[in-house]
């Protein structure tokens, strides 16, 4: 049976992320600090990305509480999303591709992102703050960004397509970045519509 797997992005008016973050961002760190999410973090951190690991890492990634609220998530984009801005929205067939970006960074790149498996709902000052880390996450060099390319193509199960690998490699920063200087909030989720 084929699905689609989605991870979206996308900037928020501060009054949007006053209304839904105290709703969405328990369900977020609650979903974080469950015993089988730290397991998975302390087993990933270990194992790390490796072809042995990929297949079960990737599930154990996949979209959970904010695809369990996609309608609230909606609601949120829909009345508080700055059109004005870059988002980012991805979508593979039959793979997680924020589970799979997660894969491809590694552990030790990904503690540097906020939120869960790209899950998160972050203030203007919460971006501001965190985009540093983020670009850190995202500086590429002649041997990490092949490397990075191959894992996360073998993690998408070699469903993605050449724009989808390039903009899960590229895309979130200049996102952060145009948030950031406008003053925006951040509210991502990852989902299977």
């Amino acid at each position: 049976m084929s699905f689609l797997g989605m991870w979206c992005l996308v900037p928020m008016r501060a009054d949007a992320i006053t209304e839904y973050a105290p709703e969405l961002v328990p369900a977020i760190e609650a979903e974080a600090a469950l015993p089988r999410s730290t397991a998975l973090l302390r087993w990933w951190r270990t194992e790390g990305s490796t072809e042995a690991t990929r297949h079960d890492f990737v599930e154990a990634a996949a979209p959970s509480v904010l695809d369990e609220q996609i309608c609230r998530v909606y609601d949120a984009w829909e009345r508080g999303r700055d059109d004005a801005l870059p988002h980012f929205a991805v979508a593979t067939r039959n793979s997680y591709p924020a589970a799979a970006l997660a894969f491809a960074l590694g552990p030790e790149r990904f503690a540097g992102l906020p939120g869960w498996f790209g899950d998160l709902i972050l203030t203007p000052e919460q971006v501001r703050i965190t985009l540093p880390a983020v670009e850190r996450v995202f500086t590429w060099t002649a041997a990490s960004r092949p490397q990075a390319r191959e894992l996360l193509m073998a993690a998408l199960r070699d469903e993605g397509d050449p724009t989808d690998i390039n903009a899960l490699l590229e895309g979130v920063p200049p996102v952060w970045r145009a948030a950031a200087e406008a003053g925006r909030g951040l509210l991502g989720a990852h989902f299977i519509p």
